[in-house]
């Protein structure tokens, strides 16, 4: 009986906010409508942080170079293997027209020398007055670099301890080549591995395995230069897998024609010795003797179809040389940019307004329940 006289009388009870889970919609806008002021005020400052951001962030311009890779193995590589294997020699994978796999391109672009070869391009900017500089003097040398207000700010604030810390290390240089023996290896300097890392995160090489195409592009802050910049990285890249193709197939000729030369040598002696025991030996009267000649001139036979083989073999190695075909063919040529790529000004205030605006308001509705936590939490300490 008094349980049920508890709900009777309890049972149209209003409970507290803090007592229920349900979020009444109507009191979050009441809230939001109440802090309207503060939500504007906070929207308006995040507004003008994206439009000092966006106003004062440096100028990319991109540029694009679409190429298609050409790859492929000579079919004449067959015969000359399966003419080596009568030799005893197992030539495998050595190809007169081999190229290296597009999948390998990223990695080339990555290494040290492809990078510092692309320092060396010869640039034209508005602050260099009318002569060539290098990308490397441009990114070293802070006369040629226009004024970057953002990237101060972060030197000074973000990258402040890197700063510090870069300060107390010193400006020592790094050997440049490292000596073992008669091996060297490449060594950057402090000054070449920060230009290594901007040209590296400017430039962007992308594969399209299912169209069979690869896309070239590079970032700077002059159209023009990026256009030219983006072209040597093409023509470089082109260098390096041609020289990779011109060197298989000068080990080929190599290989083909230290095998001309021992079979030229063979085939000679063989036939000397047939003419000789001929000389010698004219009537043939014995069984041994026609045995003897039957023997020589197998071998004579063999000499000469191995002779003969790689006489054929060496000429086409030789015109394999002398190919000049290109392996990267241009699909869409580079192109000074008109617009440019950075800063997006319009996304840029677009996303600061709304950072802004859920950043202000967040805060109204989270405010009273830390609020609330920290009340409970001063009296349970009391």
């Amino acid at each position: 009986m008094e349980q049920n006289r508890y709900i009777a009388e309890h049972k149209n009870a209003v409970l507290p906010p803090e007592m229920t889970d349900e979020i009444d919609l109507t009191d979050v806008f009441r809230q939001l409508w109440v802090k309207r002021r503060f939500i504007l005020k906070v929207t308006g400052i995040f507004l003008l942080l994206g439009i000092f951001i966006a106003f004062f962030s440096p100028v990319k311009y991109t540029t694009n170079c679409t190429v298609v890779s050409q790859t492929g193995k000579s079919g004449s590589n067959s015969n000359l293997g399966g003419l080596a294997a009568l030799m005893g020699v197992n030539i495998g994978a050595i190809g007169i027209g081999e190229t290296l796999s597009p999948s390998v391109y990223p990695q080339i672009v990555k290494s040290v020398p492809f990078t510092r070869e692309i320092m060396q391009t010869p640039i034209m900017i508005e602050r260099s007055e009318g002569k060539e500089i290098r990308l490397y003097d441009y990114y070293t040398n802070k006369q040629y670099q226009p004024f970057n207000l953002i990237g101060n700010i972060k030197k000074y604030t973000i990258g402040l301890p890197g700063v510090l810390i870069g300060s107390t290390r010193g400006n020592d240089k790094q050997v440049q080549v490292l000596s073992s023996d008669t091996v060297s290896l490449p060594t950057l300097s402090k000054e070449e591995e920060r230009v290594y890392q901007i040209i590296q995160s400017s430039m962007q090489l992308t594969l399209n395995p299912k169209e069979g195409y690869i896309t070239i592009s590079y970032s700077f802050p002059e159209a023009e230069a990026a256009a030219r910049i983006t072209d040597q990285v093409r023509k470089t890249l082109e260098k390096y897998v041609t020289r990779f193709k011109s060197e298989k197939a000068e080990d080929n000729l190599a290989f083909v024609a230290q095998s001309f030369k021992d079979a030229q040598t063979d085939f000679l002696d063989k036939q000397n010795k047939l003419a000789s025991f001929q000389d010698t030996n004219r009537g043939l009267t014995t069984a041994s003797a026609r045995a003897t000649e039957q023997r020589l001139r197998s071998e004579y036979d063999v000499a000469f179809t191995v002779y003969n083989e790689l006489a054929k073999q060496l000429e086409q190695a030789k015109l394999a040389v002398k190919e000049t075909k290109p392996v990267l063919t241009v699909i869409e040529p580079v192109v000074v940019p008109v617009q440019k790529s950075a800063p997006r000004r319009s996304l840029i205030l677009i996303g600061f307004l709304f950072l802004g605006l859920i950043v202000a308001t967040g805060w109204v509705l989270v405010k009273p329940f830390v609020m609330e936590i920290s009340r409970g939490i001063r009296q349970s300490q009391d």
